[in-house]
């Protein structure tokens, strides 16, 4: 069989600039996103409630013990676990309020919190969260509309889902997705947003320095290829 005719330099600079896209491709897949996940835990009875009503609504009862109107201001306990029973599990707090804005059942809570990180690597950042509640659905996503810290500008999404109820007490599981533009690395904290057990993958600055440095090593293979050829 004949050999193959030799690349010309026109096509081996087409081919590597084919495989630069599909290094940048890869590497931008990875946007810098932070996981974190806890849960929260809204403690309406008791001596010493975390959810407390400051509006009585003037509208229809939607449920048992809510009502169009209804305003609870929280400073709920962000756990690792469902678990509240040690102060050790506790890494945050979710401080804000939620209000009943549906006339009718279901209902719909209007949602406005700050989730302030306690311990670890996040200790004093804060992201801000708000959307719509229906706390007849399987899972809600409400929006991340900012931060402060390390979460500073942030963007994103949680997905909020009802773990537990024991009477209008309940344990809420949030799965909190962020995003920020300085972000140098994706952090995964599965496990607990408040430990350093985060799980780093690349993405940001530093996808974009490993970038340059492939396309640089590329285009110099080229360039000297091309000279011999």
């Amino acid at each position: 069989m004949a050999a193959a005719p030799p690349m010309s330099p026109t096509s081996s600079l087409a081919t590597a600039l084919f495989l630069v896209a599909s290094i940048v491709a890869v590497a931008l897949a990875d946007d810098g996103t932070t996981h974190l996940h806890f849960f929260m835990h809204d403690t309406v009875t008791g001596s010493d409630p975390t959810a407390v009503q400051v509006i009585k609504g003037n509208g229809s009862s939607v449920v048992p013990g809510l009502a169009f109107g209804d305003t609870i201001v929280i400073d709920d306990a962000l756990t690792t676990t469902t678990s509240a029973s040690s102060s050790a599990a506790v890494v945050g707090r979710a401080q804000g309020y939620y209000m009943v804005s549906s006339t009718s059942a279901p209902a719909v809570l209007a949602v406005c919190a700050n989730l302030l990180l306690t311990t670890g690597e996040f200790n004093g950042s804060t992201v801000a969260v708000m959307g719509r509640d229906d706390i007849s659905a399987d899972v809600r996503e409400l929006a991340v509309v900012g931060g402060t810290g390390r979460f500073r500008m942030a963007t994103g999404y949680v997905l909020w889902k009802t773990a537990s109820m024991n009477g209008p007490d309940a344990i809420i599981e949030l799965d909190v997705y962020v995003k920020t533009s300085n972000s140098s690395s994706s952090t995964d904290c599965v496990g607990g947003c408040g430990v350093n057990a985060g799980v780093r993958r690349m993405g940001g600055a530093g996808a974009a320095g490993w970038v340059n440095a492939c396309v640089v090593a590329l285009v110099v293979a080229v360039v000297g290829s091309s000279c011999v050829w």
